[in-house]
């Protein structure tokens, strides 16, 4: 694969993460609002634990959860994009998922062998020049298979496959 499509997986790859364990707070915010608005009091006791202590507790960590994703949808957004900060924050991304078994050590594996590959390097200290020259490159140089032809060059030399042999003998 060509830096330019790792680029785009890593920047989907991200943005999964990042909607993933978004959605995953969310649920787990909806159900222990839910469990902690129902809490009755401990028979014989009383009175119920002060309700500020576990709303506390929940909002810390809320608030830390979405901050270990916020970097991996900005990473991904800028990688996709292309940006100049991308491949900068996709590192500090991909660390902040390594917290997050099991996608969120894939993301940063990926994450790191990538952006801090040859490839990665070379795709983000490049010019706005020397990136469209390479994307230009990479798309006419790209493998034709039988079906699709990525040029209108490769087009005249196109020539169909040819018949499987008919092996039911009639």
């Amino acid at each position: 694969m060509t830096p330019v499509e790792h680029n785009k997986y890593l920047g989907i790859a991200h943005l999964i993460y990042g909607g993933l364990y978004s959605l995953f707070t969310l649920a787990m915010s909806i159900f222990f609002f839910l469990f902690f608005s129902s809490f009755p009091s401990p028979p014989g006791r009383g009175e119920a634990p002060p309700m500020w202590l576990f709303g506390g507790f929940f909002a810390f960590f809320m608030i830390f959860y979405f901050a270990l994703t916020i970097p991996s949808l900005i990473a991904g957004y800028g990688l996709l994009k292309r940006k100049r900060w991308a491949r900068t924050m996709g590192i500090i991304a991909g660390v902040t998922a390594a917290m997050m078994f099991p996608i969120g050590t894939a993301v940063c594996v990926y994450s790191i062998w990538f952006l801090l590959s040859e490839g990665g390097k070379g795709l983000y200290s490049a010019s706005a020049q020397d990136w469209r020259a390479q994307m230009r490159d990479s798309l006419h140089s790209a493998p034709v298979n039988n079906m699709y032809v990525v040029n209108d060059e490769r087009a005249r030399d196109y020539a169909p496959p040819a018949q499987p042999p008919d092996w039911r003998g009639q």
